[in-house]
């Protein structure tokens, strides 16, 4: 029984169904997929957060996943442009990231000449920690293989506690090259001076070998899984079933879950149980005294929410405005260190950073809004605390907050983008992190689960069999957040448990 249909759960479903056992997967929302779940409204279909993903090319983590299920032809992947598939613009600069991070580098070297020095020791490190790391595997327990694996993996090891910042003031990164390296730095949500140096380096060299969106779009992609489940004799998956109560028996290491409850008054038992939500949830939902030997995994700050827009637009073609098969960054100034506490901390969203995808320009297959139509996603970093407290004491308020973000971005995309935007605008719905905890049970809204700050790097990132002994966690911060990282820590749980390779 798996608890959430996230895409770590859907993995790891998918996986088991196919392999001949009996699966029941629950999930809270009326819509399977976690953060990957497209809702509708009216004509238009957006996907909640994903805009784009890694790890789809032949051979790669989500590839195999596919191929595995027999489905890899039902779901072909389109790669953003090779050219640039994320363009950073910092205070009003345009600099395209193109895959390789050699003609990156070569890019920014003709654009800031002075700065070749610190530029080619960033891009050193950048380089030796992603070879490391896309090797890395340390067995869990001491032996002449871990000792090995852990020589091989000696920078990993030295940058473990490092910062983005620390590298920046390390090769004495100039000031404007700080923003732009770190120009994709809303896919982890974190400034450069808390970002873990390590999971920077895992997002740019991963991104690098190419950038995908599904050409059915994520519908479509989520519903491929779901049905790799539902298609499987015995197999279910059950929306609108939200579990209330993880029910145990026995004592000490012998503990054992028996049945879970639904909040619509189902008791289901099994006999392995699977967690695809996040960990302190599942362990209040158990009771976290049971918990005791996860202490450690269980310590962990959540990664900052988001406000999103979701835009449908009629009458104009984005191709005209800067737009296409990418995702535009966009900096008001080059202090993003600077823009996240404004944002978190003094909850001053007038001159927000901004990330902007355009799904209809990745693929034109049909099916997001009427033809003609295109679609336009904008998101930045919010508090949720500050969000959750309007929703539940004003709501008046709380609308009134979200009607105010909303008309301050649209000033920006008309300013700096898109003319007379508000003209061609036919939908226009708002999602604040408050939205992120109601529909997809995220715990303070947050994105990305445990915050990818140093200290919630490691070892224990990973999935894991609980202090109950037939309970397993599977999720953004049970493994890695991102749709390829959370189908990997689904795999990766499935060979443990089944001792099959993917």
């Amino acid at each position: 029984l798996i608890i959430g249909s996230g895409m770590a759960g859907l993995a790891v479903a998918s996986l088991l169904a196919s392999s001949g056992r009996r699966v029941a997967v629950l999930e809270a929302h009326d819509s399977p997929g976690g953060y990957a779940h497209t809702f509708r409204v009216k004509d238009y279909r957006f996907c909640a957060q994903v805009h784009y993903i890694f790890n789809c090319g032949e051979g790669e983590s989500i590839h195999n996943l596919l191929s595995k299920l027999g489905v890899a032809d039902e779901v072909p992947f389109l790669r953003l442009d090779p050219e640039g598939f994320d363009h950073v613009v910092v205070a009003g600069d345009r600099v395209r990231i193109p895959n390789g991070l050699g003609k990156l580098l070569g890019r920014l070297l003709r654009r800031f000449p002075g700065a070749e020095r610190p530029l080619r020791r960033y891009f050193e490190v950048i380089t030796v920690l992603g070879a490391e790391l896309d090797g890395l595997d340390i067995p869990a327990r001491l032996s002449p293989s871990a000792l090995l694996a852990v020589f091989r993996a000696r920078h990993v090891l030295y940058y473990l506690r490092w910062t983005l910042e620390d590298l920046y003031d390390h090769v004495a990164m100039p000031p404007k090259l700080r923003a732009i390296l770190a120009g994709q730095c809303g896919d982890y949500l974190l400034p450069p001076r808390d970002v873990s140096l390590l999971l920077h380096v895992a997002l740019v060299t991963l991104y690098d070998r190419g950038a995908y969106y599904p050409k059915k779009h994520y519908g479509h992609f989520v519903d491929t899984l779901v049905g790799a489940v539902r298609r499987q004799p015995g197999c279910v998956v059950l929306l609108e079933h939200e579990v209330d109560r993880i029910e145990t028996e026995g004592h000490g290491d012998g503990r054992r879950v028996t049945a879970v409850t639904t909040t619509n008054g189902k008791r289901l038992t099994a006999r392995r149980y699977i967690s695809n939500a996040d960990p302190r949830l599942t362990a209040r939902l158990a009771g976290v005294e049971h918990f005791a030997k996860d202490r450690r995994r269980l310590d962990y700050d959540y990664s900052c929410g988001t406000v999103t827009l979701y835009l449908g637009l009629r009458g104009l073609d984005l191709r005209e405005h800067g737009f296409g098969s990418y995702n535009v960054w966009h900096y008001p100034h080059e202090d993003i260190n600077r823009q996240y506490d404004d944002q978190l901390l003094r909850h001053d969203l007038s001159n927000p950073w901004l990330f902007l995808s355009t799904p209809t320009l990745h693929s034109d297959a049909p099916g997001l809004c009427p033809p003609g139509d295109q679609i336009l996603e904008v998101a930045t970093a919010c508090d949720h605390a500050r969000f959750a407290a309007l929703r539940r004491d004003d709501r008046r308020a709380y609308n009134t907050e979200k009607k105010k973000i909303r008309e301050r971005i649209l000033d920006i995309l008309e300013a700096s983008y898109v003319p007379k935007i508000r003209d061609h605008l036919v939908m226009r719905v708002v999602g604040t992190p408050a939205t992120n905890a109601r529909f997809c049970r995220a715990p303070e809204g947050n994105s990305y689960g445990a915050a990818l700050t140093p200290r919630n790097m490691g070892p224990q990132r990973r999935p894991f069999r609980s202090s109950l002994d037939n309970l397993w966690l599977v999720n953004a911060t049970a493994g890695f957040p991102s749709v390829a990282g959370a189908i990997g820590a689904g795999m990766r749980l499935y060979e443990e448990l089944s001792g099959d390779s993917v």
